[in-house]
């Protein structure tokens, strides 16, 4: 996620780190509730311990130097201000209140409105304190910038993970996902230069099965998020598959030159028919089946003569009385037995 930097939600940041105070000295030291909702998502209540200025009734309320008062007026217990923040091109403007409930508590709210990263954004906060005994008072400023400091080097030891993964949409933009899951955008160069490095490595069927292995469909993501041509790369190292005729490694890394030799020589053919030069490429890549129908050739009869070679039967002759004669003397002796 993008550095907070916007002075509510350093505010809340300040609250959620962790803080040791000595008990001791004469300032402040007080237990801090807030909550906060802002862009339709809310906050729970966080409860820390901090420590002010005595009788410092500003420092309570969760500014940064990013933002300066443009009012206030106090009436009884109650103070009322406003105050408008600018750090970069994030603005806003906002009104708050604060009463005190005795010396020892107070509770407070603030609502912010403007621009976020070119966005439009509300905020809504509330908080409370009740003092719990005495501090030295430490100035902020220090523990925001360390904070902020211990903050980059996580985002820094995350963005070397997302580069060593190859992961582009912490660099990217990414079609369904926020601009803020692009937390290492300024570092799209150091993504990039792995990038190249790794497609350097799959110039053979080793390299490239090694990397597809490794990334999977990252790969695809990330060279084209940085202009390489995974095409350039594939191309030769599928030919050699071809050439070496290892079916199952093509079958797996390319799809589509695979495709096109299971369509040329397999499609519609059965493991008899199929042509003997692709029949171990076939039983790899597939499309072969038991029991294909193939087309009779019209130029072939059922028994496989072709047109010209079959004969047709003579038609039948009419029997003269010769044979006439002859089929009844045998019919004759056949009765008589001689």
């Amino acid at each position: 996620m993008r550095p907070i930097r916007s002075a509510l939600l350093a505010a809340v940041l300040a609250l959620a780190a962790p803080a040791v105070f000595a008990q001791q000295g004469q300032d402040e030291q007080w237990d801090v509730t807030m909550s906060m909702e802002t862009e339709g998502m809310k906050m729970p209540g966080m409860n820390q311990k901090v420590c002010t200025k005595k009788g410092a009734r500003e420092e309570r309320m969760p500014m940064d130097k990013n933002c300066k008062m443009l009012d206030s007026s106090t009436s009884g217990n109650k103070r009322t201000f406003k105050f408008a923040c600018q750090d970069g091109k994030d603005s806003y403007t906002g009104t708050g209140e604060m009463e005190d409930l005795g010396k020892d508590a107070y509770r407070g709210k603030m609502n912010a409105a403007g621009t976020r990263e070119g966005k439009a954004f509300t905020m809504k906060m509330e908080f409370a304190g009740k003092r719990i005994g005495n501090c030295t008072w430490e100035d902020p400023a220090k523990k925001v910038e360390a904070m902020q400091a211990q903050t980059n080097a996580m985002m820094a030891k995350e963005c070397d993970k997302q580069i060593a993964e190859m992961e582009p949409a912490a660099f990217f933009p990414t079609e369904g996902l926020p601009p803020e899951m692009m937390f290492c955008k300024d570092r799209k160069a150091d993504f990039c230069a792995n990038v190249t490095k790794v497609s350097q490595t799959m110039r053979d069927k080793a390299g490239y099965e090694a990397a597809m292995s490794k990334y999977g469909d990252k790969l695809e993501r990330a060279t084209k998020a940085c202009n390489v041509d995974l095409a350039t790369i594939r191309g030769p190292v599928c030919k050699s598959a071809v050439d070496s005729k290892d079916w199952q490694w093509l079958n797996r890394y390319c799809p589509v030159e695979a495709g096109a030799l299971r369509k040329a020589n397999c499609a519609g053919r059965t493991y008899s028919t199929v042509e003997k030069q692709y029949a171990d490429m076939c039983s790899q890549l597939g499309g072969l089946s038991y029991t294909a129908t193939t087309k009779a050739d019209p130029a072939k009869t059922s028994t496989g003569a072709t047109a010209a070679e079959a004969k047709p039967a003579d038609p039948a002759k009419k029997p003269s009385t010769t044979d006439k004669v002859k089929e009844g003397a045998e019919k004759l002796k056949k009765f008589l037995k001689f």
